[in-house]
């Protein structure tokens, strides 16, 4: 029962989810998935170094790619007949 009541806190505070990527050819590794339902795209902080204060990761919303750019204004288009 402790367990049950334990999970549904844990649902409950949930924001989001994440999956580790790699970029193909310099095996960077990124984060991706949805905060609050919006995507985002984690990269670690590449100035990290310059500052020892500086964030360790950054995070950005994540822009559609092309192909679904295009689509999303094919749908917005409205209907000329």
């Amino acid at each position: 029962m402790t367990d049950k009541k334990e999970n549904k806190e844990w649902d409950n505070r949930e924001l989001g989810a994440l999956w580790v990527n790699v970029k193909q050819g310099t095996n960077e590794k990124y984060l991706t998935g949805a905060i609050n339902g919006e995507k985002v795209i984690i990269f670690k902080n590449k100035y990290k170094e310059e500052n020892e204060k500086a964030p360790d990761f950054r995070v950005y919303k994540q822009q559609p790619s092309n192909a679904a750019a295009k689509q999303e204004e094919l749908q917005e288009e409205p209907d000329l007949i």
